[in-house]
């Protein structure tokens, strides 16, 4: 008995962890760990740090050695006597660049290609954060239309029941029975619908974090929704120095920048120097030769003179590259002053919209309630009732609604200024209950 209770205590624990609702931090974690878009970002980072570093190491010494040995057998013309004897022969070359304009260009290039490559991943990691956000409330807004649409299937039985009693007593006609039993079916038809939603919802989610989630932290019924405060102008600079699609692309021109330059150095020569060692006992079509060492100091010149024409066209695609990815820039930088524009408004224009719809919620559950009681001392048709509950719901939907479409706004405005993080996903699971 006494190692039973322990037993029991712990798989009562273990019931209650499995049991938890996981918030929007939890999920962030699996997010981080499983998200494959995140992973395909660092991997194209690391390899372009590997392309770097090539480019780089062309600049440094380049030593290669030779060794090569061989069995030779002599037969002159005319004599009997034949001659055989072990050839050999070593070198080893270091050679280093002194001047090669191409090269150096292309290692300063990979430089702006890594920093671009960086801003790529800071920027996956920001979309993460941000799908996360709006894929984590859209599971809890279906939620919550789920809640509503079967309270309202729960009350609009219950007033069928109490309208087939009164119908059989003949108090009420039969077509308050069958506007009723419409609005039932409507609002099956409705729940049906919600489910899909919620199921395609809970997917998207999934999709994200690697793992099924089926008991979510729900939203606060008491959260106060601040607006945007800032200058839109002054919040679309902040941006252009934030935003890490933007820096991408502006290290993309700078790399474009450099590959011009680089191209066109092809037209002028290189110079390395170069220390050679021999040692051999072979010479002209091995024959043998007494052992010889050569010490060999150098100086190599290469002056490209004519190439086809293969130079100057790749300068000018080259050109064309860079003008290209600065009109991607420009096209990239509209996007964002509009998207700025409209998440901001937009943010705070639900703030009204919420404190609207909450009034309307309030008037919308006065005026049921009349009318319901109305409707008992024969004042009001069901007519009326089923017009004042429409009403009820929908102030119910359009304040949920605003709800969540603050939360919408708000995470894009933050997602394309450059400034969703960490933090910021601390702040909106402070709206998520415990």
């Amino acid at each position: 008995m006494k190692q039973i209770i322990p037993m029991l205590l712990v798989s009562t624990l273990l019931i209650f962890q499995e049991a938890e609702a996981q918030n929007l931090l939890d999920l962030y974690d699996q997010a981080s760990e499983y998200d494959p878009t995140l992973k395909v970002a660092k991997l194209q980072t690391e390899m372009t740090e590997a392309q770097r570093a090539q480019a780089g190491g062309a600049l440094l010494p380049q030593i290669n050695a030779n060794v090569n040995l061989s069995m030779n057998q002599q037969l002159p013309n005319g004599l009997v006597r034949e001659d055989s004897y072990r050839g050999e022969r070593y070198n080893v070359s270091l050679t280093q660049t002194i001047f090669d304009a191409p090269k150096l260009l292309n290692w300063e290039r990979f430089y702006s290609i890594v920093e671009q490559y960086e801003a790529n991943q800071e920027d996956a990691q920001q979309a993460m954060m941000y799908n996360l956000v709006d894929r984590y409330f859209k599971v809890l807004e279906q939620l919550d239309n789920l809640n509503l649409v079967e309270q309202e299937l729960t009350s609009t039985s219950k007033q069928l029941q109490q309208l087939q009693r009164q119908f059989e007593k003949q108090l009420v006609q039969i077509t308050d029975v069958y506007e009723l039993e419409a609005k039932q079916d409507t609002l099956v038809a409705d729940k049906i619908a919600i489910e899909t939603a919620l199921a395609v919802a809970r997917q998207n989610l999934k999709e994200l974090t690697g793992q099924q989630h089926d008991d979510l932290a729900l939203l606060r019924d008491d959260i106060e929704f601040p607006i945007l405060p800032g200058d839109i102008e002054a919040l679309v600079e902040k941006a252009k120095a934030l935003n890490p699609a933007l820096i991408a692309q502006e290290k993309s021109i700078a790399a474009a920048e450099i590959n011009v330059d680089q191209i066109k150095a092809k037209h002028l020569p290189t110079l390395d120097a170069q220390l050679t060692y021999f040692n051999t006992n072979t010479g002209y079509q091995n024959t043998q030769t007494p052992v010889v060492e050569t010490e060999v100091a150098a100086l190599n010149i290469n002056v490209p003179l004519f190439s086809g024409g293969t130079t100057t066209h790749a300068t000018e695609e080259a050109y064309k590259n860079l003008a290209l990815n600065r009109e991607k820039r420009q096209a990239m930088l509209g996007t964002l002053i509009k998207d700025i524009h409209d998440s901001f408004l937009s943010t705070n224009a639900n703030v009204q919209r919420i404190q609207a719809a909450q009034k309307a919620l309030q008037s919308s559950t006065k005026a049921r309630e009349a009318m319901e009681k109305g409707f008992q001392y024969n004042m009001q048709t069901i007519g009326d009732v089923l017009v004042s509950q429409a009403r009820e719901s929908k102030a119910k939907r359009d304040l949920l609604q605003a709800k969540y479409e603050y939360i919408k706004n708000r995470s894009r405005f933050e997602r394309v200024t450059g400034q969703i993080n960490k933090e910021y996903l601390f702040g909106v699971n402070q709206w998520l209950h415990d």
